[in-house]
């Protein structure tokens, strides 16, 4: 045991030490479009001086080729180059269906199509095509931008809009009745369906909303005309029944 103990000492002079930590370099997802250049980290946080952070990217507006370092933080830089931006943008035909809106574009090898939200592209969510692609039609208008692909950039995007099928039809309410009181009359009415609210109106006019199925109105001293409108999940609106009331 003495030995030992000795030992210890002896090894601990020699500058044993445990590996340092190799420093690692940032990984990156590169694209142009346009003149604009996407950065995105693979791999650890980074910082890009001349660039603006939105999101998970990094953007600088720019159309020549440059050059550009990248900083992984606390870990080691890199230097990355793009190309520059290309002046040919792909031209686009539309076929329009009931359900459906082909693109067929022009002009290069292969394309990109993103979503438009908030007047900007989505990267993230861009799908490279070939020949044509199909957007599906919703209930809303949705914007697009198709990009050219030419070599290692994408070409502007040119942006297009997807008009909206026709609304759903929205059932209305059943057997609206009007029941009075001294001072008050009351819309009653059934709804077996799904629903966000109903809309009141008296004289074609709004005059309030409610999740139930009866709304308390002053007793008119004229005739009028009251309805009451259905609003559906997605927020959509029934024709309305009608009924005349007379005091």
């Amino acid at each position: 045991m003495k030995k030992l103990f000795l030992l210890l000492p002896l090894l601990a002079g020699c500058g044993i030490k445990s590996n340092p930590k190799v420093l690692e370099y940032p990984v990156v997802d590169i694209k142009r479009i346009g003149e604009q250049v996407y950065v995105k980290s693979l791999s650890g946080d980074i910082r890009i001086k001349g660039f603006e952070r939105l999101g998970n990217y990094w953007i600088k507006d720019n159309p020549e080729g440059f050059c550009f370092l990248v900083e992984r933080i606390g870990e080691r830089s890199k230097s990355f180059c793009v190309e520059p931006s290309t002046s040919i943008v792909p031209s686009f035909e539309l076929l329009e269906r009931d359900e459906k809106v082909i693109v067929l574009p022009s002009g290069f090898e292969s394309y990109y199509l993103y979503p438009v939200k908030d007047n900007a592209i989505v990267v993230e969510e861009g799908k490279a095509f070939i020949d044509s692609i199909v957007i599906q039609r919703d209930y809303w208008q949705r914007c697009y931008a198709v990009a050219g692909i030419s070599g290692s950039i994408h070409s502007k995007a040119v942006e297009l809009c997807v008009k909206p099928k026709p609304p759903p039809k929205v059932a209305d309410v059943k057997s609206l009745e009007i029941r009075e009181g001294s001072r008050s009359i009351y819309a009653l009415w059934s709804y077996d369906e799904d629903y966000r609210e109903f809309v009141v109106y008296v004289d074609y006019k709004e005059v309030g909303r409610t999740k139930g199925f009866a709304f308390e109105l002053p007793k008119p001293e004229k005739r009028v005309v009251i309805s009451v409108k259905v609003i559906n999940p997605m927020g959509f609106e029934s024709e309305g029944y009608f009924v005349d009331y007379s005091p």
